[in-house]
């Protein structure tokens, strides 16, 4: 770095210069550093999360593998696939990830097996780690095959829930075909109800639907599925307000 001398002038007006030029290059650093520069506007935040976790709880387990695709795809494997997707996401951008199930079994392991004991008990889960954020995966079907694209539901009068549901479907349909232009929307299910923080339950598809069924096999998709879930779930943790969504009805919900 060179710097510049005035002919005539004394230190002081050196050493001033020089000081000048000085607050310039770290001013210049703090902004690169801060990103200033070459930032996506749409990227999600990745600053300030490592006091949160998320519960992300891949559905069914066990004996109750859900819905199945012509193509032979197992609901219950899919969603802990994407799942552990998504906790890698996260988990990069400095969130605390932890996932009700890692393996096909289910998380309760009490005699007689009941849906409602296992729902209780993942929600428990969650409680226990205070997470602040609660993602249910799941896979969509419909006797119609028509039908296709990924749909997120909160519980109804959960404004927090609300606004995470319509961060996750804005960023998932920014990154997947969305043909039947599905919104979030306002369903009373169990882990909502009883759940201590905002929670959701993210359908990424039909498995109903043969060409998305295909897709959903995919690993391009699942990433993309994964990205939009995970960029909505940091900008709900960001505190960012809902983007513009609808809560209208949708036919084909499972």
């Amino acid at each position: 770095m060179r710097f510049l001398v005035v002919a005539g002038g004394t230190g002081r007006r050196v050493f001033a210069l020089a000081g000048i030029i000085l607050v310039g290059l770290v001013l210049t650093g703090w902004y690169h550093f801060k990103g200033g520069e070459g930032k996506d506007p749409n990227g999600p935040p990745t600053v300030g999360q490592t006091a949160k976790t998320v519960v992300l709880d891949p559905g069914h387990g066990g004996d109750d593998s859900g819905a199945k695709g012509r193509l032979g795809t197992v609901e219950r494997d899919l969603n802990l696939v994407v799942a552990e997707k998504i906790g890698q996401k996260l988990t990069a951008a400095g969130v605390n990830v932890v996932l009700t199930r890692t393996g096909p079994e289910n998380l309760f392991t009490g005699s007689p097996w009941t849906q409602r004991a296992e729902l209780s008990q993942r929600v428990e889960l969650a409680r226990k780690h205070q997470a602040a954020v609660y993602v249910a995966i799941h896979g969509n079907s419909f006797p119609s095959s028509r039908w296709s694209g990924p749909q997120t539901f909160y519980q109804p009068g959960s404004q927090e829930g609300r606004r995470l549901a319509l961060h996750l479907q804005a960023e998932m349909t920014r990154r997947v075909e969305n043909k039947d232009n599905r919104q979030a929307r306002a369903e009373d299910y169990f882990i909502s109800r009883v759940s201590h923080c905002p929670a959701v339950m993210v359908e990424i598809g039909f498995l109903s639907n043969p060409g998305e069924e295909k897709l959903l096999r995919t690993e391009a998709h699942q990433d993309k599925l994964a990205a939009g879930i995970a960029a909505g779930v940091l900008r709900f943790l960001a505190g960012q307000p809902a983007p513009n969504g609808g809560d209208r009805k949708v036919a084909g919900k499972s």
